[in-house]
């Protein structure tokens, strides 16, 4: 039977907490480490100019419950020292139910947020569930929908790296009126939503939320929340910016190209066409746009290996973006990543031509970069599909060439020295 950690801001006491152990408590065995009182806003934040208290508890569901009187990831820290003691080491991490959305910037005050990152830092899958509250008399009724895609999400969260967090949101609905579930980014800073202090007299402030508003792009958490969808967000843990050091060592610059190569795995390779001359073709482009300094990212879906070791030995300083979904762009880092490199075009090959190299020059195209497709470096599981995928690639507006041809336009902006050297790794 797995083994689940509950924790949350609210409080141990929470209708929330209650709800979401005895859910678990069906199929897990569940523990419980949650805040003495409101912990709300808390963040990550830890108690380090005190000593906390902890104290054994009973919540129906749970194995063994216990209060801690700090914050959220305090609960964490003390939990996983705790059960590691006992050799009980949780396979997943849940913290919530919170009363009350936490949606784009939310994420970065949020005490329920704050509890599951620190799990994720410390390699538990961690899930953080937060819902509107339409009916406080009725609070559990708030409860019912993500509840019963308990099971979904915690699969969602084993086809990610455990140091990924997933942030779930439910809107301000009866569950029977949820729409559907999402999948999307969260909202960046001050999109739809800010924090500001209003005064209340006598020297008083109070922090207030102020609505900013949205567009009609349906993009973020916040769009599809709005229109009566759950939304499922991926946030990363990381605090490395990978693009920022491509910069700083002047390896990046704006206005240039940019090289992209997708789902170039060992397990994709068992899967298409002709992988052997596919590997020689990606291998020489990879080398080539090394050899131009030119900034290459690469994609993967997540489950399928890691990208092969003829592209990787070009590629030690690129950013790696891990997806589920065939779309690059669905990815939390991909924006950042290609907003941080402003490129004019981009240089796309890859593996699943028909679906990973498709669905992401789409996207360069809707964010009106020009897409050139290294014909002769995609692949597909057929060659009916591969040819599909490039005359529906040139129907949407990409340039469809050989790389031998692109990667000659590209060195002939170089110095001599690095024409050279790509005519001597296509030719020799």
């Amino acid at each position: 039977m797995i083994k689940v950690l509950v924790t949350n801001d609210d409080g141990i006491d929470a209708a929330g907490l209650t709800a979401l152990t005895e859910k678990l408590a069906d199929h897990a065995e569940v523990y419980v480490v949650a805040p003495a009182d409101q912990q709300s806003a808390k963040s990550q934040s830890i108690t380090f100019l005190r000593e906390v208290h902890a104290e054994e508890r009973e919540v129906r569901g749970a194995v063994r419950a216990w209060t801690v009187d700090g914050t959220p990831t305090d609960c964490v820290k003390w939990a996983i020292s705790r059960l590691g003691n006992e050799g009980i080491t949780p396979d997943f991490l849940f913290s919530g139910i919170n009363l009350g959305m936490n949606l784009g910037l939310a994420a970065y005050y949020s005490g329920t947020i704050g509890a599951a990152r620190e799990g994720a830092l410390n390699g538990i899958r961690s899930i953080a569930l937060s819902v509107g509250h339409y009916n406080l008399n009725h609070e559990t009724m708030c409860f019912d929908y993500v509840l019963g895609q308990l099971p979904r999400f915690m699969e969602m969260s084993l086809k990610l790296s455990p140091s990924t967090l997933i942030s779930v949101n439910a809107p301000e609905v009866p569950s029977w009126k949820i729409k559907g579930l999402r999948i999307v980014p969260a909202a960046p800073f001050s999109y739809a939503e800010r924090y500001m202090f209003t005064e209340t007299g006598g020297g008083n402030f109070q922090l207030k939320s102020e609505k900013t508003g949205t567009d009609d792009k349906m993009r973020y958490d916040f769009d599809w929340v709005e229109q009566g969808y759950a939304t499922v967000s991926p946030l990363p843990t990381s605090i490395a910016d990978p693009v920022a050091l491509m910069k700083l060592r002047d390896q990046a610059q704006e206005s240039e190209c940019l090289a992209v190569i997708t789902d170039a795995q060992q397990d994709v390779l068992k899967i298409i066409k002709k992988p052997r001359r596919f590997t020689e073709n990606i291998e020489r482009f990879a080398r080539c746009i090394y050899r131009m300094n030119i900034p290459m990212l690469i994609t993967e879906t997540y489950g399928q290996g890691k990208t092969i070791k003829e592209v990787r030995k070009y590629a030690d300083e690129s950013e790696v973006v891990e997806r589920t979904a065939p779309d690059a762009w669905t990815a939390p880092d991909m924006e950042k990543n290609v907003s941080a490199l402003g490129p004019d075009r981009v240089v796309i090959a890859g593996a699943l031509a028909n679906t990973a190299v498709r669905e992401t020059a789409l996207g360069f195209l809707e964010r009106g970069i020009e897409v050139i497709i290294a014909e002769d470096c995609c692949a597909a599981t057929s060659k009916k599909e591969r040819r599909m995928a490039m005359e529906d690639l040139a129907d949407a507006g990409c340039r469809i060439e050989s790389s031998e041809s692109i990667l000659m336009q590209l060195a002939g902006s170089c110095t001599k020295q690095v024409l050279d050297a790509v005519k001597n790794i296509l030719f020799a």
